[in-house]
């Protein structure tokens, strides 16, 4: 028998904190490794993106350079999207593990 009994978890706040930052919906559920991963794919994303991002904000503040490096829009697309689709799936993932954190414990 287990001498630590789990706690209950909110669903809701660990969804919401994993909208805060992707991994920290994982970090109150206890779930270190699944935190250290979204976390990690978070930072790679943001990092990935810094370059594209801060190209196309000195284009569009230059009324006199009107070419746009098209690159480097699809690039920060592409990043947002998958850093979209990482931040969704860490949401989902939190407040579906509280939830059977909850239902494995017997807490309803």
């Amino acid at each position: 028998m287990n001498s630590h009994p789990k706690k209950k978890k909110n669903p809701l706040l660990a969804l919401v904190l994993s909208g805060i930052l992707p991994g920290l919906g994982q970090l109150y559920n206890r779930q270190i490794l699944k935190a250290l991963l979204f976390f990690a794919l978070n930072v790679v994303l943001s990092f990935l993106a810094y370059e594209p991002f801060t190209y196309l904000l000195k284009s569009w503040s230059s009324m006199l350079d009107m070419s746009l490096d098209m690159s480097r829009l699809i690039k920060l697309m592409i990043y947002s999207t998958a850093a979209t689709i990482v931040l969704v799936a860490a949401m989902i993932d939190a407040k579906k593990s509280a939830d059977r954190i909850n239902g494995e414990s017997g807490i309803i």
